[in-house]
């Protein structure tokens, strides 16, 4: 099954480049037909001429075969692996060859005008009467001299007539004019051929680079929501069991409310986007979990919008900076705070989030939160967020300013 769709993807990928060769024959078919219709409606001519059409098309049959040939093969298999001086000596050899056995096989232009010329000459004689012949004593009579003339072999010209295979040297065709233009339509032919492939074979790599580039957004985004997951999820069960034996209570509340961000980790944060409004309720949910833990001394304020609308965000965007507020911010010996804070300004999403600058250790603010926040966003917006954090010595501030999707 996997085979037969990689068949017709690749198909499909392949169908425009096929669509453009085949209305280009189409066109260059169709141009002597057109031609003799407009003649035929100017009155330059009295019928189609269909066997002239024909014969035009099959002067064609030989590029149309090495069309294919390149198009299938030479191209394919030399050009486009690199070989391009094994494609050019196979390319002129296997032209070249052609065009000899066409030459061979086909009468000669030249040969064809004589006929032409002395079948115009031999209807004149027939039709207009010869002068009146005077006879003068002495002197040769006009009929005598015509057939003479006519007895004479006539002179041979190089153009008028082909010379036998075996008195003509191998490489005379190479030097013939005609040979010398047929080569140039087939290296317009081929450069064409070439361009249209290089074309489509840029665009299905581009597609391909941004397929490629979405595999590995979804699998760096998977890698970093899994490593945010057990990070959370340790704080929070270490704030349940600190609670069981305190207040039994709180400790089963905590375990519902725990629940519903599970519930929202396992299934929400698996969408590329989400509503703004669930990313606030998981937002009011893991503060409400923080602010059972710590005591009145923690100043915990928090300021969301009441509606949102229909804005959605990519899942999880906000909650790093919330947790590493409440793991660097918070001092159990000295007063401290954490603030966090939403609002929507036009087309942007303000976040901000404060907390009393407390602990500091060597990697507080470069863990796993901030770093895969920062990859995150990267991923996620490329150069549209904004993103500028503040340390002073007795607070620590975040602000995140992303676009609305």
């Amino acid at each position: 099954m996997k085979k037969k769709l990689a068949r017709t993807a690749t198909y499909k990928g392949y169908l425009p480049e096929m669509m453009v060769y085949i209305i280009v024959w189409v066109i260059v078919l169709m141009v002597p037909i057109v031609s003799d219709f407009f003649d035929l409606l100017s009155g330059k001519a009295e019928e189609m001429h269909w066997k002239g059409i024909f014969m035009l098309w099959l002067n064609m049959l030989p590029y149309f075969l090495l069309f294919l040939l390149n198009n299938r093969v030479l191209a394919p298999f030399l050009f486009l692996k690199q070989k391009v001086v094994v494609y050019v000596i196979a390319s002129v050899l296997i032209s070249a060859f052609t065009f000899y056995v066409v030459y061979l096989f086909s009468p000669s232009p030249f040969t064809m005008k004589r006929q032409q010329v002395e079948q115009r000459m031999h209807d004149r004689r027939g039709e207009r009467p010869g002068p009146r012949e005077y006879v003068v004593p002495g002197v040769p009579s006009t009929t005598d001299t015509l057939r003479t003339r006519e007895a004479r072999p006539a002179p041979r010209h190089p153009d008028f007539r082909r010379p036998p295979f075996e008195e003509m040297p191998f490489f005379m065709p190479l030097l013939r004019g005609p040979f010398l233009g047929r080569m140039l339509i087939v290296l317009l032919m081929f450069s064409f051929n070439i361009a249209v492939k290089l074309f489509f074979k840029s665009m299905r790599d581009q597609e391909a680079m941004k397929e490629l580039e979405r595999n590995n957004l979804q699998t760096e985004l998977d890698y970093l929501k899994y490593q945010i997951n057990p990070h959370f999820f340790m704080n929070t069960l270490n704030n349940i069991h600190a609670l069981v034996d305190i207040d039994t209570e709180k400790a089963k509340q905590t375990i519902v409310e725990l629940s519903r961000l599970m519930r929202y980790v396992l299934y929400e944060s698996n969408n590329r986007l989400i509503l703004l409004s669930k990313e606030v309720q998981f937002l009011n949910h893991y503060i409400e979990l923080m602010r059972i833990r710590y005591t009145d001394k923690v100043r915990i304020d928090v300021s969301f919008p009441m509606d949102t609308g229909e804005i959605q965000v990519p899942p999880l965007l906000f909650v790093s900076f919330v947790e590493n507020a409440f793991k660097h911010g918070v001092s159990y010996q000295s007063p401290s705070f954490v603030s966090v804070s939403l609002q929507i300004e036009g087309d942007e999403i303000i976040f901000c989030c404060a907390n009393s600058n407390y602990n500091m250790t060597e990697d507080q603010h470069h863990g796993i939160g901030l770093d895969n926040i920062r990859k995150r966003l990267r991923l996620l917006f490329g150069n549209r967020y904004k993103l500028s954090i503040d340390e002073k010595p007795d607070c620590f501030n975040v602000q995140l300013s992303v676009p609305i999707s």
